[in-house]
């Protein structure tokens, strides 16, 4: 995912190899939802843990909502991990209460619990996931 243009209020961290966190500060809606969809997409495809921190997100609408579940639907079905972390405005906690999204996903409160049986970069089979070949 070199080079990959972020959405505005949208950071990217790689705390290891595999391991991905993506924050959102902001407002997040249809605006911002296709490169939202993308990059979570390409993420769960390319890492072993993704973590979606809304916890300084200050808005979400349903359109972001569906990309998430989606995403921890993919991240499933990948065999891989995908978390939820949350401790933000009541507003998007409760967006994403109201749409049954906490029932579904693995949800935390802080980094800490996002990044729990993360993998170590010595238990991978290679070193850059995002190129697709052992060894980068």
């Amino acid at each position: 995912m070199a080079g990959t243009h972020l959405p505005q209020d949208v950071q990217l961290e790689r705390p290891s190899s595999g391991v991905a966190v993506v924050s959102f500060t902001g407002e997040h809606d249809l605006a911002t939802r296709d490169a939202i969809s993308l990059l979570l997409a390409n993420l769960v495809g390319e890492n072993h843990l993704v973590v979606a921190d809304f916890s300084t997100a200050t808005f979400v609408d349903t359109s972001i909502v569906v990309v998430v579940r989606e995403s921890g639907r993919a991240a499933r079905t990948r065999g891989s991990l995908f978390r939820l972390q949350l401790a933000t405005a009541p507003i998007v906690e409760l967006i994403f209460r109201a749409s049954g999204a906490l029932d579904e996903l693995d949800c935390v409160s802080t980094r800490q619990e996002g990044l729990r049986e993360a993998p170590k970069s010595n238990d991978l089979s290679t070193e850059d996931l995002g190129e697709g070949t052992p060894g980068g």
